[in-house]
């Protein structure tokens, strides 16, 4: 059964004053999508078996709050499976991770000394860092991560974006300072089972936000279709 749109409820002026209208109207329209996904008797059975209320509801409710949860899934599915893969490529890097080790100082000859010491393998970059690196990342040996290659500064991100593991890269300034990097893991991100979960989370939460800026904006929503595979 569909529910009535929010704005006929007794206690719409009270949120509507109070600025609580988004988890209300997101309440509203997850109501709407169960109401069209069917689940087999059997399985609301089952459903309701394994179901604890904190509070007393009637049967309908109680029905409601118990298969809540299977029918969102069963429509998250059903309607954004297709879209996955697109929105991995999109922002596949965004979501991959580098570890890489950083040392910097504001003399350059320094740099470019323990640079040769380190590529000569008489220094080890650690025990480098810890000593002479400028930064707070000399309490960790000069080693960041795992962090987005997208985050960071753009000179530091442009440079590791184009090395290979184990490459030593510099030195270079960067404003006052001279920093020498080292790529030391680079791990890609894999479209696995649990990913797409993620994914499809995503993308659900991004069309029921939209969805939820039209009813602000008081206009009318197009119909919510549930098309099963």
């Amino acid at each position: 059964m569909i529910s009535p749109h929010p704005s006929s409820w007794p206690a719409w002026d009270l949120l509507r004053r109070s600025g609580r209208w988004r988890p209300l109207f997101e309440a509203w329209l997850e109501e709407q999508i169960c109401a069209l996904v069917p689940l087999p008797t059997e399985r609301e059975a089952e459903l309701l078996e394994a179901f604890s209320s904190v509070a007393p509801l009637e049967p309908p409710d109680l029905l409601f709050a118990a298969t809540r949860s299977e029918r969102l899934q069963l429509f998250k599915r059903a309607t954004f499976t297709l879209h996955v893969e697109e929105r991995f490529s999109r922002t596949k890097r965004q979501r991959d991770r580098i570890i890489y080790s950083l040392l910097r100082s504001r003399s350059p000859g320094r740099v470019a000394e323990l640079a040769i010491a380190i590529k000569e393998k008489e220094l080890d970059f650690a025990a480098a860092a810890i000593r002479w690196s400028e930064g707070p990342e000399s309490a960790q040996g000069g080693r960041i991560g795992p962090v987005s290659p997208e985050v960071g500064h753009p000179e530091l991100n442009a440079r590791l974006n184009e090395a290979n593991e184990g490459d030593l890269i510099g030195p270079f300034p960067v404003s006052d300072m001279h920093v020498l990097l080292r790529l030391d893991n680079r791990i890609t991100t894999r479209l696995d089972e649990a990913l797409q979960q993620q994914l499809i989370e995503e993308l659900y939460a991004e069309w029921l936000n939209s969805q939820v800026d039209v009813l602000l904006n008081g206009e009318k929503l197009d119909p919510i279709e549930y098309l099963p595979a």
